[in-house]
């Protein structure tokens, strides 16, 4: 399965279940926490976007796209919630918990792994290995 994917991609796709398995141990947590709770995280997607990746299915890589998108601008909006005052409970937690320039930093580091992965998953070598051969 690894011999054929470039490293670039691979990477890409670690990241995904990296973020998936995040999301799989907050539901486990909850669980703990509060019992049987009714909860799913999007960021378990993470998990069958890895193997969709690796095995080179179109579906599962426009769904990257789509959450690589979302990496490059929620940062950036939670900055501006922050910064406006605005009383918005946001999801991105680390934008209240840290001191301003530790979150721009963040921001702009989040904002650079995702344009990478957007530029792996758009490059002409990737795209060609997504296209169903006939």
């Amino acid at each position: 399965m690894f011999k054929q994917n470039p490293l670039s991609l691979i990477i890409v796709a670690f990241i995904f279940l990296l973020i998936g398995l995040r999301g799989l141990f907050g539901q486990i947590e909850k669980f703990y926490n509060e019992g049987f709770v009714l909860y799913f995280s999007l960021e378990m997607l993470g998990i069958p976007v890895f193997w969709g990746l690796l095995k080179h299915r179109k579906g599962w890589r426009t769904l990257a796209l789509f959450f690589i998108w979302g990496e490059m601008v929620a940062p950036w909006i939670a900055m501006v919630v922050r910064i406006s005052g605005m009383n918005i409970r946001i999801l991105w937690s680390l934008s209240k918990t840290m001191s301003f320039p530790l979150a721009l930093v963040a921001c702009f580091a989040i904002f650079l792994v995702a344009l990478w992965q957007y530029k792996v998953l758009t490059s002409k070598k990737i795209k060609q290995m997504f296209i169903p051969e006939e």
